[in-house]
């Protein structure tokens, strides 16, 4: 594939492509970087080393200022986007790797976006096919060469992912999903965090508007059809997502507490039979594994809403409401309080705050009989993990009904686009309440219990059946911690009260077994839960899972 070396030359030192620098990272990385790129034929020449940091707010906006004459005007206040207005969220993605796949019809500011991104940030690479568009300095679209653009613009990206650049920057239009797959599989393969980026401007649908800024003279004719292409991208699921470090250290600590449960002869009796086979010794370390999991099997993250890319009803309007898109690209500071271990599944629970339970879209009062079949609830989803959603008879289900009636929102509400927007401004009625129950064996309850990361799962177990186990243990919880009051407030959970009150003569007094980092307790049926005496916290950034 021949490079116009020529024309690239000139394209650096005019500052054509987009004024923006191509490349930006601290001098050593950046020297290596190119170096590599050099070989690959794609910088023919040094770039001028900048370093960046977070750039003070003040700063920011000044440049906007300075910037309003360009002809593609700026995508809105910074402050609608974390990444460019949050601190901590800035903070974390200068030592996180972080990939913004930008999307937007020509003229709707996107690039102008994509700018801001890279000059708020050290070690950033902007990947664009319009950066391959250019004969003498000039911007040329080629139709027969759009995929050799493209396929220069995909090798870059892979490049600098292996690299280890911290942030990548996707600056091409994306209309359709499928676009930018192969940039979704760099992201899983090199642990980056995946933010889509599209403009806030008020014009970002205005045809006149967009045919008329947009600075490759792309006709409304044009624009119009790529319009009517454009897809809502919903992803499997959304969710907080821990950096590669914040994931290595969880399920490190994850391993330790294995080991000092093995250590406690009950525990051991119990799960010996899981023991691998010609030894003497108890390794669940071993027995749980992460080959069941989508993604990158060293990244791990706390599910806040199955999606399952918009088959699952009520999808595309959680996806579209104002919360969870001012929420993507925010970090959050997430609590584990503590560790469940079932024969099935191995996880960390998770005890949401006020401002998450927003974000929160999960069911909360899932259950699955002894026959394992799910007992439906606001979603319902198999063992398989695949979700029946909502069906005509769910209005008469009496738990949900309780629920909807807990939380003040009518039946028929739940139909309508806003359900999901209802339940989570709904839920923060109840937070104080909810936070007031801070029971030593009962961390987590109400609207948020399930809220979870899973680190292993046994042989054919999908990762699903974590939060199921995880529901059967706090209503098992319930039933042998002194909630008196909870009953009365979560009446929707009287179902899966109901389901362990024969187990109670078994397990009234579970028994308390110490161990290094906290209290171990069994609950019958092989489920075991720690109760750590210290929160263990991480940063974890909010985002769909494509």
């Amino acid at each position: 594939m021949g490079i116009d070396w020529v024309s690239l030359f000139f394209c650096y030192f005019s500052g054509i492509l987009l004024s923006r620098d191509f490349i930006v990272m601290p001098g050593r990385k950046k020297k290596a970087h190119e170096a590599r790129l050099r070989r690959k034929g794609f910088i023919p020449v040094r770039l001028k080393v900048k370093k960046k940091i977070a750039v003070p707010k003040a700063t920011r906006m000044a440049s906007i200022s300075q910037m309003e004459s360009l002809e593609e005007a700026q995508p809105g206040s910074l402050d609608e986007f974390p990444f460019l207005s949050d601190p901590k969220t800035m903070e974390y993605i200068e030592g996180s790797r972080t990939m913004f796949i930008m999307r937007g019809l020509p003229g709707s500011g996107k690039s102008s976006l994509a700018k801001q991104i890279a000059d708020a940030y050290g070690n950033t690479v902007v990947c664009s096919a319009d950066t391959f568009r250019y004969v003498d300095g000039v911007y040329v679209f080629d139709r027969t060469k759009l995929q050799e653009s493209h396929e220069k613009c995909r090798e870059l990206a892979r490049l600098s992912a292996d690299s280890s650049i911290n942030v990548l920057i996707i600056d091409n239009t994306n209309i359709r999903v499928w676009e930018f797959k192969y940039y979704l599989e760099i992201a899983r393969r090199k642990q980056y965090t995946v933010v889509l980026v599209e403009p806030r401007t008020p014009w970002k649908w205005d045809l006149h508007e967009l045919a008329r800024k947009n600075g490759h003279d792309v006709p409304e004719r044009k624009i119009r059809e790529m319009l009517g292409r454009y897809e809502v991208a919903i992803p499997l699921y959304f969710g907080w997502f821990l950096n590669g470090d914040d994931s290595a250290r969880v399920l490190t600590v994850g391993e330790q507490v294995l080991k000092q449960l093995s250590d406690v002869r009950e525990f051991a009796e119990e799960f010996k039979c899981y023991s691998e086979s010609g030894t003497g010794s108890l390794d669940l370390t071993k027995y749980f594994t992460r080959e069941a999991f989508t993604g990158n099997k060293n990244s791990i993250h706390c599910t806040a809403m199955f999606t399952k890319y918009g088959k699952v009803p009520g999808s595309e309007a959680y996806t579209t409401s104002e919360m969870v898109v001012n929420s993507c690209g925010q970090v959050f500071r997430i609590e584990i309080v503590g560790f469940l271990i079932t024969p099935r599944t191995f996880g960390a629970r998770v005890r949401l705050t006020a401002y998450q339970k927003k974000l929160w879209g999960q069911d909360d009062y899932e259950t699955v009989n002894h026959q394992g079949t799910p007992v439906r609830g606001m979603r319902s989803r198999n063992i398989s993990g695949e979700s029946e959603g909502w069906d005509g008879g769910l209005p008469s289900s009496p738990s949900l009904s309780n629920r909807f009636a807990q939380l003040g929102i009518e039946e028929e509400e739940i139909f309508d686009e806003g359900a999901a927007d209802n339940l989570a401004n709904t839920a923060t009625e109840h937070e104080s309440e909810d936070t007031e129950r801070d029971y030593k064996f009962c961390p987590t309850w109400g609207f948020g219990r399930r809220a979870h990361i899973t680190l292993g799962c046994a042989p054919g177990i999908p990762p699903v059946q974590t939060g199921l186990d995880l529901i059967e243990v706090i209503s098992t919880e319930a039933m042998t911690s002194d909630l008196s009051g909870v009953e009365s407030t979560h009446e929707s959970a009287a179902s899966d009260l109901e389901s362990v009150t024969s187990e109670l003569s078994l397990i009234s007094d579970p028994g308390s077994f110490s161990i290094k980092k906290g209290e171990a307790r069994c609950y019958g049926d092989g489920r075991w839960v720690v109760y750590l005496d210290k929160s263990i916290h991480v940063d974890a950034m909010f985002s769909g899972f494509y």
